[in-house]
């Protein structure tokens, strides 16, 4: 059921505007994020890595395999992602976990981490994350350098209306 809600939202995806459209309060849903993952690593008590590599499936212990966008999503995703490494990698990942949390319902809480990123690309924007860096295309810049110490005691945005 997870997989299936998380390729349809993937699918409904608008690809031909993603990265056409710049509103604000993409960097909220960016700021968020990045609390989100932080209050992740602290409630599981795991130590933090760099978001672009928090595979949160695999960190919950799924090691069966990485789930990738070409396997589930329609032409439209996989040749925007397939041009977009950065931005796949994070769907890749959202995928994974829908798919793990189909057998570990648990996991469910945690797909809104990402889901708060794809609310970026639905909305016609666009973000990289990458090792050192998540970008909100022309709306925010967050340097990942000491992120986790940054963001673990941050208030909540309110992102309700976005």
């Amino acid at each position: 059921m997870h997989i299936e809600i998380a390729v349809s939202r993937i699918n409904d995806i608008k690809w031909n505007l993603v990265g056409t459209l710049v509103n604000e309060g993409y960097e909220d849903l960016g700021y968020e994020f990045l609390r989100e993952l932080a209050q992740f690593f602290k409630k599981n008590q795991l130590q933090p890595v760099p978001p672009a590599m928090a595979n949160i499936a695999r960190l919950l212990g799924d090691f069966e395999g990485e789930v990738t966008v070409s396997a589930y999503c329609n032409l439209d995703a996989v040749e925007f992602l397939n041009k977009s490494l950065y931005t796949r990698k994070t769907i890749d990942y959202y995928l994974q976990l829908a798919k793990y949390a189909d057998d570990f319902p648990d996991a469910s809480q945690y797909l809104h981490i990402y889901e708060l990123l794809i609310r970026v690309l639905e909305r016609g924007g666009c973000f990289y994350l990458k090792h050192n860096e998540l970008e909100i295309e022309k709306r925010a810049y967050y340097p990942l350098s000491g992120w986790f110490e940054r963001f673990i005691d941050k208030e909540p945005m309110d992102i309700s209306d976005l």
